[in-house]
């Protein structure tokens, strides 16, 4: 039995009190984003142009003071 048949039959399986969520999946299925690869990911980044803020300055700054120390666990059993 194909995929598209076993979904047939799971959806004449359904009460009809499922049958407008079922079609509500099916339809943002239908217009999910598929997995991009990390190549089209790559390409995508290279369209990406530079800052257009004006508060590029205060952004960095904002990142530089939240910088905290890393710290490292290596412990390998955190029961010890």
């Amino acid at each position: 039995m194909t995929i598209k048949e076993q979904l047939l039959q799971a959806i004449e399986a359904l009460p009809n009190t499922r049958l407008a969520e079922a079609l509500s999946f099916v339809n943002f299925l239908s217009t999910k984003p598929s997995i991009t690869s990390a190549k089209s990911f790559l390409a995508h980044l290279q369209t990406i142009d530079t800052w257009s803020g004006d508060d590029f300055q205060e952004c960095l700054e904002i990142v530089e003071n939240s910088r905290g120390e890393a710290q490292f666990n290596y412990n390998p059993n955190p029961f010890q």
